[in-house]
This record gives C-alpha cells, sequence and structure tokens, in this order.
C-alpha cells in the first residue's frame, strides 16, 4: 500500500511537471546551441550538460568561456546565478534530510525551479513518507527534459552544414521564454535592472557589463520582495 501510494505522487508530479518540462526543453536547447558555439566539443558540451544541469549558470558561463575571461570571474559569475539554490537547500532541508546520502545528493543535484515551486504549494498536505515520491516526480521529468533538449541542441549544431550559423535559433527562443516571463509582474523590474546594466557596460573589459548585469538580475528581486515584506509587516 505505501509503495503504490509512492507511486501515485509520483505520478501526480509527474503530470503536474509538464509545463515546466516543455520551457526546460526549449531551454536546453538554447544551452546546446550555446556550448557549440562557445568552441566546445562535442564531448565537452555533453559532459558538461549531464554534470552542470543549470542553464543560467551554463548561459552565463559560455560567453565568458569564449571571450577568455579569466577564471575566478567565470567561477563568480556562475557562483552569482546559483545562489538561488542555496536558498532552496534551506528550504528542503526538513523534507529530504533523512534520505541516504546519495539519494539525497541526486535529489539536490535535479532540484529546478519550476519543481521546487509547485512543490512548496503541494508538499504541506503531504505525508512526510510520500513528500520525497511527490518532489521526484516533479523534478525527474524536467530534467529528462533538459537532458534531451540540450543534446538536440549539441547534435544540431555540431552536424549541420558548415558555415551555416543557427545561432539565431537561440536568440528566438530566448525571446520566447522572457515574452512567457514578462506576464509576471515582477519580471518587468528584473528585466530593466539588468538590460539597463548590460547596456551600460557593453564595452567594460572581461564581460563586467555582464557579471554586473546577472547581478542586478539577481539583487533586484531580493530587495523587491524585502520591501513588500516591511510594508505588509509595518503597522
Amino acid at each position: 500500500a505505501a509503495a503504490a501510494a509512492r507511486r501515485a505522487r509520483f505520478a501526480t508530479g509527474a503530470r503536474l511537471s509538464v509545463p515546466g518540462m516543455v520551457g526546460t526543453f526549449v531551454w536546453g536547447i538554447i544551452a546546446g546551441v550555446a556550448m557549440i558555439q562557445a568552441g566546445m566539443s562535442v564531448a565537452q558540451s555533453v559532459g558538461m550538460t549531464l554534470i552542470v544541469f543549470s542553464g543560467t549558470a551554463q548561459l552565463a558561463a559560455l560567453p565568458l568561456m569564449a571571450s577568455g575571461a579569466s577564471f575566478a570571474l567565470i567561477g563568480f559569475t556562475t557562483f552569482l546565478t546559483s545562489l538561488r539554490f542555496m536558498i532552496y537547500s534551506a528550504s528542503l532541508s526538513r523534507d529530504l534530510s533523512r534520505l541516504p546520502p546519495a539519494l539525497r545528493s541526486f535529489a539536490g543535484y535535479m532540484t529546478t525551479d519550476s519543481g521546487l515551486a509547485v512543490y512548496q504549494t503541494l508538499s504541506s498536505r503531504e505525508r512526510r513518507a510520500q513528500r520525497t515520491a511527490l518532489f521526484m516526480g516533479l523534478n525527474l521529468p524536467v530534467w529528462a527534459a533538459w537532458q534531451v533538449g540540450s543534446l538536440l541542441g549539441i547534435a544540431v549544431m555540431a552536424y549541420a552544414e558548415p558555415g551555416r550559423d543557427l545561432g539565431f535559433l537561440g536568440t528566438l527562443a530566448v525571446l520566447a521564454l522572457i515574452a512567457q516571463a514578462m506576464r509576471v509582474s515582477l519580471a518587468w523590474p528584473v528585466v530593466i535592472a539588468a538590460t539597463v546594466v548590460a547596456l551600460i557596460g557593453v564595452a567594460w573589459p572581461h564581460r563586467a557589463g555582464m557579471l554586473l548585469a546577472v547581478l542586478a538580475g539577481v539583487v533586484t528581486p531580493l530587495v523587491l520582495e524585502a520591501r513588500a515584506q516591511s510594508r505588509r509587516s509595518a503597522p
């Protein structure tokens, strides 16, 4: 009975993960295209997508790698773009702390933004024994969609006709994702802040403008959320 309940919660999570799978699949294609365009080999690209599993970190690091930026700058940029996972880890610690170390590590590795958002709204209604199955159902399909999308992007760029530039496909996909995200009101100040900083720093050396644009995109929602909480707590 317990095993059947866990399978049912996994299936529920997998069904709810479909919207996140679609966006992640497209995002994976973008990352696959970007890796080959940055000069990485097929083997290096496949290794990166399997090991890193972070579209924001990869797409922030790849232009820096292609431009010959220092390892310190690349590392700092990917650290900034991945800070949210520290918050995710804290929010999941109660539910996942009792898992075996290997399974707990894998759960942390495949945590996704979309999967965690749905999990946080549903987990409080679930029995603790079934929360892990729900979490896996919400995130494992999204992880698979990312890998398939990335491998497709790598294959298209690696085996396309020599001299043909298909980078515009990634640009179009990014624009589509941004347009969808802009339907959320909080996304507007984030995009505006990052865009302004990126334009100001477009000619700065070592892609410093891009680094600060990423930082602006990370800090802006944190500041807005802090101000909103302050207003809510005010008498």
